[in-house]
C-alpha cells in the first residue's frame, strides 16, 4: 500500500475517534473535522463512507450541542444503562461484560508496542482501538519512509491482528446499537461511516491472510 494511502488510513482513524469523545460542536466545526474525513475517505476510494461523513456534517450543524451532549451520554457514557456501550468486551465476549479477557489482551497489545493509555476509559474503547490503529499505520507509514521494510512489515502484521481479532468483530453490532439507540442523525450517521469504513479494511486484511497461507501453508499468522 502507498504510503500516503496508510497516512490517510491512519488520519481517518484518529478522526473517527475524535467523534466518539464528547462533542464540541464549535470545535468540530472550526476544525472542520467531517470535511476533513469525507476528504479523506474520498481519496482512499470509500465513497460510502465519504457519503456518511458528509452527513454527519449537515447533522452536526443543524444540531445544537445540548442536544449532542445528551444523546452522547445516552449512548456511551450513562448515568442510566448505555444504549449502544463502546467497550469491546460487551459485544465479544456477552453478557455486557466489562473488562474481559479480550480487553486484558487488548491492555497487552497495547503494552507491546510501547503504550500505556493514561486514561480513565477501559482500553477496548472504541476511541481507544482507533487510535491504536492511527498508530500503527503512523508507524507503518514512518517505517516504509525511511526504507525499513521489515519494521512496516510487522506494523502491518499487528494492524492485521488487532483489527481482525478485537476492533472489526464488534463492529457492526455496536453500529446497529448506536443507530437503535438515538433518534439523532449526527450519531446514526457516524455509525454509517464506522461501519463502512472498518469492513473493507477488514475484507482487505482477511484477503491478504489467505493469500499468504495460501502461499506458505506453514503460515502462522502474526506474532504479537
Amino acid at each position: 500500500m502507498p504510503t500516503d494511502t496508510i497516512i490517510r488510513q491512519g488520519d481517518c482513524c484518529k478522526l473517527l475517534a475524535a467523534c466518539f469523545y464528547e462533542p464540541e460542536k464549535d470545535l468540530f466545526i472550526q476544525e472542520r473535522l467531517c470535511d476533513n474525513l469525507a476528504d479523506l475517505l474520498t481519496e482512499n476510494r470509500n465513497p460510502g463512507a465519504a457519503r456518511a461523513a458528509l452527513t454527519m456534517r449537515s447533522h452536526l450543524l443543524a444540531t445544537d450541542e445540548e442536544t449532542l451532549l445528551v444523546e452522547h451520554a445516552g449512548l456511551f457514557i450513562g448515568p442510566f444503562e448505555l444504549a449502544a456501550p463502546p467497550y469491546g468486551s460487551v459485544y465479544l465476549e456477552g453478557k455486557r461484560m466489562l473488562m474481559g479477557d479480550s480487553t486484558m489482551a487488548v491492555r497487552k497489545l497495547y503494552r507491546a508496542a510501547g503504550l500505556a493509555p493514561d486514561v480513565a476509559e477501559a482500553p477496548d474503547h472504541i476511541a481507544l482501538e482507533l487510535e491504536f490503529m492511527h498508530f500503527l499505520y503512523m508507524g507503518e507509514a514512518e517505517a516504509a519512509a525511511k526504507g525499513d521494510r521489515d519494521e512496516a512489515v510487522a506494523y502491518a502484521a499487528t494492524q492485521a491482528h488487532f483489527l481482525l481479532n478485537y476492533l472489526a468483530p464488534w463492529v457492526p453490532q455496536f453500529c446497529n446499537a448506536i443507530r437503535n439507540g438515538t433518534a439523532g442523525g449526527f450519531y446514526s450517521s457516524l455509525a454509517d461511516c464506522l461501519e463502512k469504513f472498518i469492513a473493507p479494511l477488514a475484507h482487505r486484511h482477511r484477503m491478504t491472510d489467505a493469500t499468504s497461507k495460501t502461499e506458505d501453508p506453514h503460515a502462522c499468522g502474526a506474532a504479537v
